[in-house]
């Protein structure tokens, strides 16, 4: 996945930024990191909501006269870098709603692109089924057999308009053509830590539009909903999300975790404990001496509120093929949980999930870095793997990692070697911090004793 960016908050110059298996973004507070990664979210989120292949009408006239329709998809991909660049103009607009921005001139000259380069199509291989149902009723179908390039289309019912045979191939093509370049995305913000608070002052306000139309019955309905619409949108669409997704899940169960247990196992690890539902409370178990002690979410520390999106989302939503975007992974733990961190997003990659990270973590950065050096040979590799107890699952090759400094109103490729990623920032505080310790103790018997 490639995208082109400008005037996008911060991020004043046009700038490109290609995601890898593992994509990080490093930066000085307030250089746009967040502006990144909240509008690649927003276009992963609404995409298939406005994809356009155009089909000629007279394809559409032969699907609803014959009920039938079959499709070479290789005349399709040849559209992909025009499709792609209409799709851009469509979501460009809508970018100040991802944010929630009231101000809309403050994105008015903003400009997102996704960029075909890159692009490798891989459909030949999948076998895709799709239908449309309205009622009890199938009304529409796709089929796309394995090994084959030829969609069939088949029109199950002889009354069905010819703007919604349009949209529903739209979204087949989209999603045979695009669904695995575009990755599904799940994000979690900065702000995750609040999202209760947030909750609550939603149902606090909920609560008090139900009084308001209790007071006055009079009151039309549609204001009503305007100002609950109002109290929602006040926030980016990634929190959002975020604030609607723990109440959702509790009854789904991700394959992804039956296939690779050791994602709970390190989170767990890292956490100090579980997240357990009961009758509509989150709680905290964790081990004390011999027994299990179980706390109300509320009242647990913040590096436990942290987490609780991720571990939930690894637990109930996640599966191959998808994107984790999250901000600042590091808020809250001590360094050493950091640097499991950093071990828990390669076993993730691994899985087959991308991840992209903003993050001010030197801790997180350098322990990358060790990941990728094990990917190299080196004498006594064995030997100090046993001693640090890291496995092969932690090894992380240098081609897998997209990582750019965030500054100067634009993003800057960071450069990556068989020694890792060099973020100067990060290098330059450490250099200073060391400079400043020893012209202060130069002269200072207890700093050398």
């Amino acid at each position: 996945m490639k995208f082109q960016l400008e005037k996008l908050g911060p991020l004043e110059k046009k700038t490109e930024i290609e995601l890898g298996d593992l994509t990080i973004l490093c930066g000085k507070n307030n250089t746009g990191k967040s502006y990144a990664s909240y509008a690649i979210y927003g276009f992963l989120k609404t995409w298939k909501d406005k994809i356009k292949f155009k089909p000629e009408p007279p394809q559409i006239e032969n699907l609803i006269n014959n009920g039938i329709l079959k499709l070479d998809l290789a005349v399709f991909e040849r559209d992909i870098p025009l499709v792609l660049k209409e799709l851009s103009k469509q979501y460009t607009p809508i970018v100040s709603k991802i944010f929630s921005a009231n101000n809309k001139d403050y994105f008015s000259k903003a400009k997102f692109r996704a960029l075909s380069t890159g692009y490798q199509a891989n459909y030949h291989h999948r076998h895709l089924e799709s239908q449309l149902s309205m009622g009890r009723k199938n009304v529409l179908k796709a089929l796309k057999k394995k090994d084959s390039n030829i969609l069939e289309m088949l029109l199950l019912t002889s009354d069905l308009p010819a703007t919604i045979v349009e949209d529903f191939l739209n979204g087949v093509l989209g999603e045979t053509l695009l669904g695995e370049y575009f990755a599904p995305p799940f994000m979690i913000t900065s702000e995750r830590t609040g999202v209760s608070r947030f909750q609550r002052e939603l149902d606090i306000s909920q609560n008090g539009l139900v009084s308001l139309w209790q007071r006055k019955p009079n009151l039309e309905p549609s204001n009503i909903f305007q100002r609950l619409d109002d109290n929602v949108s006040r926030y980016a669409c990634p929190l959002k999300a975020e604030i609607d997704f723990v109440p959702d899940i509790v009854d789904v169960h991700s394959p992804l975790i039956k296939e690779h247990p050791q994602l709970a196992k390190l989170l767990k690890d890292i956490v100090g404990g579980d997240y357990k539902v009961e009758g509509g409370q989150i709680y905290f178990a964790f081990q004390k001496g011999k027994k299990v002690q179980r706390i109300p979410l509320a009242i647990a520390s913040s590096a436990v509120k942290s987490q609780l999106d991720i571990s939930f989302y690894l637990k109930h939503l996640a599966k191959k093929g998808d994107i984790l975007l999250m901000d600042e992974p590091e808020q809250y733990l001590h360094p050493a949980n950091q640097r499991k961190m950093a071990r828990l997003f390669v076993r993730l990659i691994k899985a087959g999930i991308k991840v992209l990270v903003t993050t001010h973590s030197d801790y997180l950065i350098k322990e990358l870095n060790n990941l990728i050096i094990l990917s190299n040979e080196f004498e006594n590799k064995e030997e100090i793997m046993r001693k640090y107890q890291y496995t092969e699952e932690d090894m992380l090759k240098s081609s897998m990692v997209k990582a750019y400094i965030v500054e100067k109103q634009t993003l800057v490729p960071a450069p990556i070697n068989e020694l890792g990623i060099v973020v100067s920032s990060f290098d330059f505080e450490i250099r200073e911090m060391n400079d400043m310790f020893d012209d202060m103790t130069m002269t200072m018997e207890i700093a050398y004793q």
